[in-house]
C-alpha cells in the first residue's frame, strides 16, 4: 500500500511538471515536442515560424507564462494559409491574433524580434505587462489593445505603428514613448492613464490617439522633440489641462485636435499654417489662445553670419507664411474665451461658426487688415462683444448670419478711416453696427478710460450734479434715448450688475486684480446666530484710515440655504442707495452696489454703512459657517477705485449677534473693552458689545476686532 501511495504521488508531480515545460524547438517543429496542451508556462529556445504561433493560438488554451527570450522567428512561405488567408511569413514577427484573448499574464519576446502582428496579443485582459525590444519596428493594427497592461514603453527603434495598438487597455496608467509616431487611435479610451511622455524621437501623434483619456492632465514632453503634426481628434474628451507647445515647430493640428478637453490656455507654435476645424472646440474651460505669429524662413540655408547648422540666422530672413484661416468651428462654444485680441496679421478667412457662441466679455474685437471673408454664423452668439474694430479698409465679405443674436446696434464699429466707414456702412450685415463720427465708443465708458465699471457709475453722477465734469457724452447715454440724465446711472448700474452676474466669482477676481491698486482700508462684519427658518441682519462695517469713498461694489457669498432678501444703507451710509442682483451660476452669490446719487462720502473713519438682511430656508443645516464680501471695491470721490482684502463673518460659531428677530430693529450698539471702557464705535482687541432694539430688548456678544 505504502509503495502505491509513493508510486501515484511521483505520478501526480510528474504531471503537475508538464504544465511548466521548456522546449528547444526547430522551426514547424513545437507540436511534436509539446504533448501536454493544458500547459500554463512554456519557454521556447531555438527558431520558430508562423506554424508554431498557430500550434499556440488553437492547442494551448491554458497558457499563462511564455518566454521566447532566447527564440529566433525565422520566414516561412507555405502554400496553405494559416491565420486569415496569408500563406508569407517574415522573419523576426509575431504573426497576427498568435495570442489573441489568451490567459496570459507575462510574456517575454524575443531580443531580436521587429514586429508585431495584428491583434496579436488583444484581449489578454490579465497581461499586466510586457518588454518591447529595442529591435521592435512595427507593431500592427490593435497589438495589444484591450489587454490589462498597467505602463508601456515604445522604443525609439518603433518607426511605425497600425491602428488601436494599446487601446482600450483600461489599466493603463502610464507610458514612455520614444517611437517616431504615436499611432491612429494608440491610447483610444484608456481612461486611467495619467502620466505620459514624450521622448525627443516623436514626429507625430496621430488621429485620436489619446481620445477620452479623462485622466490625463498633461504631457512630459522632452525639449528636444521633433513634434511637427498633432492629427485631428488626438486629444478629444480627454482630460488635457495643459499642453507646452508652443517653442516646438508644430505645423498641423487636425480637425477637433483639441476639442471637448480642460485647456484653459495653449500657446499655438509661431510658424503654424493649419489649424483643423473645430481644433478648440466646446471647451468650457478654455480663456486664452496665442495664435502664431508671422514667422520667418531663412533664405541662405545656413550660410550667412556663419551659421554652418542651418538655422534662422542667415543674412536674409523672409517672412514665412503662417495660419491663414480659422477654419469652421475653430473655437466654437468656447463661452470663456477671450477672443478680443487672437487674430493675428495674415489670417485671411474665418469659417462657419468659428467663433459661435462665444459669448465672454470683450471690451473690442478686433479684425486684422489681412481679413477677407467671414463664413456663416462666424461670429453668431458673440453677445459679450461691446466694440467690433476692422483694420480692414475693403469691406471684407460676408457668409450667412455672422453676427446672429449679437445686438449690432449697440455694438460700435471702428473702421481705419472715414472713407472705409462709408463702405461699411452700405455694407450688407455690416450696417446694422452701430458708427460714430469719430472718437471712441464704448457704451457705459463714461470716463473714456477704455473699461465699464463702478467708477464710471461715480462719473455720470458727477457729471449731472455738474456738467462742468468731463465725460464722454456719447457714452455716456446708456440707455440710447437721446439724452443724460438719472435713468442712465439707473442703467450704467444694471448694466454692471447683469454682466456680474454672469461671471464666476473667480473670472471677476481676474478681472479686477489686473487693473486696480489694493489699499489698507477694508470692510467688516460681526458674527451672526442663524437657523433654518430666522431672518437676520448683519452690518457692514467700513474701516477706512487711507482714504474717503464715495460708493462700493462687492459679491456677497452666503451658505447653502440663506438667501439675501434686503440691502441698504445705514448710519455712515444712510444717503446711499443700494442694489443687488443674484448671480446666474454661483446662486448662494450676489454682486452689491451701494453708490449716493448725491456723490455723498461715507462720514467718518470707521462705523456701519450697509445693513444686509438674511433669510435661512428649511434646507440650512445650522452648522457653523461663513459669510463672505469678497472682490471688495472702493470708489474715491475722484473716481478712482482700489480692492479691498475680502471680509468675512462666522455664521454660527456661538459668539455671534442676533441682531435681528423677526422685525425688531436695532436701537444702538455699545462697546466696552477689557477696562471697562464704553464707546459707540471698536476698541482694538477683544470687545463686549450690547446690542440695544427697539423694543427694549438687548443681547451680548464678544467679538474680536
Amino acid at each position: 500500500m505504502r509503495n502505491l501511495f509513493f508510486t501515484l504521488l511521483l505520478a501526480a508531480l510528474t504531471n503537475l511538471g508538464l504544465h511548466a515545460l521548456t522546449v528547444n524547438n526547430t522551426a514547424g517543429s513545437l507540436s511534436q515536442r509539446v504533448s501536454d496542451t493544458q500547459i500554463t508556462q512554456l519557454t521556447v529556445t531555438g527558431t520558430m515560424d508562423a506554424r508554431d504561433f498557430l500550434f499556440i493560438t488553437e492547442q494551448l488554451p491554458e497558457l499563462a507564462v511564455v518566454d521566447l527570450s532566447q527564440v529566433t522567428i525565422v520566414a516561412y512561405n507555405g502554400s496553405k494559409a494559416l491565420y486569415g488567408t496569408i500563406t508569407a511569413y517574415a522573419a523576426g514577427e509575431v504573426p497576427r491574433t498568435a495570442f489573441f484573448g489568451k490567459k496570459l499574464t507575462s510574456v517575454t519576446l524575443p531580443t531580436g524580434i521587429q514586429s508585431i502582428g495584428f491583434a496579436a496579443f488583444a484581449g489578454c485582459d490579465q497581461l499586466k505587462s510586457v518588454t518591447l525590444p529595442s529591435s521592435l519596428v512595427y507593431l500592427a493594427d490593435y497589438a495589444f489593445s484591450g489587454t490589462g497592461l498597467t505602463s508601456v514603453t515604445l522604443p525609439s527603434s518603433v518607426i511605425d505603428m497600425g491602428k488601436g495598438v494599446f487601446s482600450r487597455c483600461e489599466s493603463m496608467t502610464s507610458a514612455v514613448i520614444n517611437s517616431r509616431i504615436v499611432g491612429d487611435f494608440a491610447f483610444l479610451g484608456d481612461i486611467k492613464l495619467s502620466n505620459v511622455s514624450l521622448g525627443a524621437g516623436v514626429q507625430y501623434i496621430m488621429r485620436g490617439a489619446f481620445n477620452g483619456c479623462k485622466l490625463l492632465k498633461g504631457l512630459n514632453i522632452d525639449p528636444a522633440t521633433s513634434l511637427s503634426r498633432i492629427d485631428e481628434e488626438a486629444f478629444i474628451n480627454s482630460g488635457l489641462e495643459s499642453i507646452n507647445i508652443k517653442s516646438m515647430a508644430v505645423g498641423t493640428i487636425g480637425d477637433w485636435a483639441f476639442a471637448q478637453t480642460k485647456l484653459s490656455s495653449l500657446d499655438l507654435s509661431d510658424g503654424m499654417t493649419d489649424l483643423g476645424a473645430g481644433a478648440l472646440a466646446h471647451n468650457p474651460l478654455l480663456t486664452t489662445v496665442t495664435l502664431p505669429g508671422i514667422g520667418h524662413e531663412n533664405t541662405d540655408n545656413g550660410r550667412g553670419n556663419g551659421d554652418a547648422g542651418g538655422g534662422r540666422r542667415g543674412i536674409a530672413a523672409a517672412p514665412m507664411h503662417t495660419l491663414g484661416a480659422i477654419k469652421d468651428y475653430t473655437f466654437a462654444g468656447d463661452a470663456l474665451l477671450n477672443a478680443g485680441d487672437l487674430l493675428k496679421e495674415d489670417v485671411a478667412t474665418i469659417g462657419n461658426y468659428a467663433f459661435y457662441n462665444v459669448s465672454a466679455d470683450i471690451d473690442t474685437m478686433r479684425l486684422p487688415e489681412s481679413i477677407v471673408y467671414l463664413g456663416d454664423y462666424a461670429m453668431a452668439g458673440m453677445t459679450g462683444m461691446k466694440v467690433l474694430k476692422t483694420d480692414a479698409t475693403t469691406v471684407p465679405e460676408l457668409g450667412e448670419n455672422v453676427w446672429a443674436g449679437v445686438n449690432q446696434p449697440s455694438v460700435p464699429l471702428i473702421a481705419p478711416d472715414s472713407e472705409s466707414i462709408e463702405l461699411y456702412k452700405a455694407a450688407d450685415q455690416w450696417m446694422n453696427f452701430f458708427f460714430q463720427d469719430g472718437g471712441n465708443f464704448m457704451l457705459g465708458d463714461v470716463n473714456d478710460d477704455g473699461t465699464v465699471n463702478i467708477a464710471d457709475v461715480t462719473s455720470l453722477i458727477d457729471y449731472l450734479l455738474d456738467s462742468s465734469h468731463s465725460v464722454n457724452l456719447k457714452n455716456s447715454d446708456v440707455n440710447q434715448d437721446g439724452s443724460i440724465n438719472i435713468a442712465d446711472v439707473t442703467a450704467l448700474i444694471d448694466m454692471l450688475l447683469s454682466g456680474s452676474a454672469s461671471k464666476s466669482l473667480h473670472r471677476i477676481s481676474a478681472l479686477i486684480a489686473s487693473q486696480f491698486p489694493t489699499t489698507d482700508d477694508y470692510l467688516s462684519m460681526q458674527d451672526v446666530t442663524l437657523h433654518a427658518g430666522d431672518t437676520r441682519t448683519v452690518d457692514v462695517a467700513l474701516n477706512n484710515n487711507e482714504d474717503t469713498y464715495v460708493a462700493m461694489q462687492c459679491e456677497l457669498i452666503l451658505p447653502q440655504g440663506v438667501r439675501l432678501v434686503g440691502v441698504e444703507g445705514i448710519d455712515r451710509g444712510m444717503e446711499h442707495s443700494s442694489y443687488s442682483i443674484q448671480h446666474e451660476v454661483e446662486t448662494n452669490v450676489y454682486t452689491l452696489i451701494n453708490v449716493s446719487m448725491s456723490m455723498n462720502r461715507y462720514a467718518g473713519n470707521e462705523g456701519n454703512v450697509l445693513r444686509l438682511k438674511l433669510a435661512a430656508d428649511d434646507t440650512f443645516d445650522g452648522h457653523l459657517t461663513e459669510l463672505t464680501l469678497a472682490n471688495v471695491m472702493l470708489i474715491t470721490p475722484q473716481h478712482a477705485i482700489v480692492l479691498a482684502s475680502d471680509a468675512t463673518a462666522m455664521v454660527n460659531n456661538g459668539s455671534g449677534i442676533n441682531q435681528i428677530t423677526g422685525d425688531k430693529t436695532v436701537a444702538s450698539v455699545r462697546y466696552i473693552n477689557v477696562a471697562g471702557q464704553e464707546s459707540d464705535t471698536p476698541f482694538d482687541g477683544v470687545n463686549i458689545v450690547v446690542t440695544t432694539y427697539t423694543d427694549g430688548s438687548s443681547t451680548t456678544a464678544k467679538v474680536m476686532k
